[in-house]
């Protein structure tokens, strides 16, 4: 299974014998994750067949399956070395007995309690897109956040800077009633690009607002990436020239 890369489509195979759990779970991944493309299957051999021809990035299979259950399935798709890499999410309540004790150690294997928590499903997804672009050594790599997630904390320090490609953001500073919003972020925006430029600790918390797909960037490979990427270069000129607008005018409305 192929590493997942920024420009690639994000595969999925939905296994289940109930097709209103089939459409369901369709849905909600072509609500929330972008370029997304869904293939399904009724029985545990049909998921076996399509996940060895097209290998998805995310299995996600009901426990119970005809022909063959999810456990017999994981373990035919983790032996096959050109699909082993799979993210696997399984419907189903923790098993009494272990399986897989390693993968799911790692996050490798999920298990969805609620198939009918759309959050607990988004979640689960991010998670198991993430893990695939978990790479020690990068130049760049995609991110994914489910609604309401922490990109990063105040005072946190600073390894990467971000390039939004899909959703908001929010930045803000104080917690509760001394919440202060600073600003929103959107697609085409580099987010958390000043520690790059100050080498201090970041400055606001920043937060997904809905769905958010990302592009990191690491800040030592920061300078080499945006003389590759003349468009993005042009992306982080655009972002510093509107925060420094905004800068600008909140001065004089303080004045």
């Amino acid at each position: 299974m192929a590493k997942l890369n920024p420009e690639d489509k994000k595969l999925f195979v939905v296994a289940s014998a109930f097709p209103a759990r089939v459409r369901l779970f369709s849905d909600w991944i072509s609500k929330h994750i972008g370029n997304s493309l869904v293939f399904s299957a009724a029985d545990g051999l049909e998921a076996l067949f399509k996940t060895e021809n097209t290998p998805p990035h995310i299995l996600i299979t009901d426990m119970a399956l005809p022909k063959l259950n999810a456990i017999e399935l994981v373990t035919k798709v983790f032996a096959n070395s050109k699909i082993s890499e799979v993210s696997v999410i399984i419907v189903s309540e923790i098993p009494d007995q272990e399986h897989f004790v390693d993968q799911v150690v790692t996050g490798q294997i999920q298990f969805l309690t609620d198939d009918k928590d759309e959050n607990s499903f988004v979640s689960s997804l991010t998670k198991g897109l993430n893990r695939l672009v978990d790479q020690k050594d990068f130049s760049y790599r995609l991110k994914f956040l489910a609604p309401d997630e922490i990109l990063f904390q105040d005072g946190d320090v600073a390894q990467s800077v971000y390039i939004v490609k899909r959703g908001e953001l929010i930045a803000f500073k104080g917690k509760g009633y001394s919440q202060v919003i600073l600003g929103k972020i959107s697609p085409g925006e580099f987010v958390g690009e000043m520690a790059h430029f100050n080498s201090e600790p970041r400055s606001a918390t920043v937060q997904a607002v809905g769905d958010c797909e990302l592009i990191e960037i690491p800040m030592g490979t920061l300078d080499m990436v945006l003389f590759s990427k003349p468009a993005w270069s042009r992306a982080l000129v655009a972002t510093l020239s509107r925060r420094l607008k905004k800068s600008n005018q909140d001065r004089i409305h303080e004045s």
